[in-house]
């Protein structure tokens, strides 16, 4: 009969505990080891989630009892340089995912742009080309038309109806992927247009105050745009608002957007409770 024995771990030492005693092992001549220890300790501080603000803290208290010990003006410098060594090295898995951090924002920003162009792109041919096709239908309909009997006629009103109703979707599916008056007159009409029309499909009043009208660019008018788009479309679909209400104002030199809704919320102890089931 095997008898399985645990072995007893030794509990791990605390992160500020272990930073004082790695400082003062490489300070003291530790070499490349202790500095090996102290990237581990970065690594660890970032798991932990420890800010830079806690680390700068620490070190400056470990730093302080290491020159309070020095017996000399020389010792005190050697001590400052290595611990200077020791935080840049703490430090450097931050700057890492720093770097990572700012490649992966430069990659979804250049993602977002390439599927707006692609969206302006799509909008433009189905209110173009599809468009100009259509067009060329009605023509050719209104020609087969004429050479028709009366009783066909109504037949051929009804087949019209339904050409002028996919038109009408058409339309409207172009506007709502990306308006020609975003790149045309910018993001305020652009606004007015967006609301006009969600206001009479939903029955929904929505009431705008923009105290600005400048051009701003076109990645910015963009994403305003979006924003104010999926604003109107939560509170269309989810808030039960009888009102909504947009602001676009400065305010000392900043660029201000607000939508509002007198919609009901979501109740954060369901929301809390939801994900607790979830987990």
């Amino acid at each position: 009969m095997k008898i399985a024995i645990r072995r007893k771990t030794k509990p791990r030492a605390g992160f500020e505990d272990e930073y004082r005693s790695s400082l003062r092992e490489y300070a003291a001549g530790g070499g490349e080891p202790a500095l090996g220890r102290a990237y581990e300790l970065g690594r660890r501080a970032l798991t932990e989630q420890k800010s830079l603000v806690e680390i700068a803290s620490l070190h400056h208290e470990a730093v302080l009892a290491l020159v309070c010990d020095a017996k000399s003006e020389k010792h005190r410098e050697g001590q400052l340089r290595a611990s200077a060594e020791f935080l840049a090295e703490c430090l450097s898995p931050y700057e890492m995912a720093h770097r990572g951090f700012q490649d992966a924002v430069k990659a979804l920003r250049q993602l977002n742009e390439t599927l707006e162009e692609e969206i302006k792109r799509i909008a433009y041919a189905v209110h173009d080309e599809a468009g100009q096709l259509l067009v060329a239908v009605h023509l050719a309909l209104a020609e087969v038309a004429l050479e028709l009997p009366e009783p066909q006629q109504a037949q051929f009103a009804r087949i019209k109806e339904m050409l002028n109703q996919v038109e009408k979707h058409l339309r409207r599916y172009s506007h709502e992927l990306r308006p020609t008056i975003l790149d045309d007159l910018g993001w305020i009409p652009a606004i007015r247009f967006l609301a006009e029309g969600i206001s009479k499909r939903a029955n929904l009043p929505i009431h705008i105050d923009a105290t600005v009208s400048e051009r701003l660019p076109g990645a910015i008018e963009t994403t305003l745009y979006r924003i104010v788009q999926e604003s109107l479309t939560n509170a269309v679909k989810h808030a039960k608002a009888s009102n909504v209400w947009i602001r676009a104002w400065r305010e000392n030199l900043v660029l201000c957007c607000s939508i509002r809704d007198d919609g009901g919320g979501f109740d954060s102890n369901q929301a809390h409770a939801a994900r607790a089931t979830r987990a």
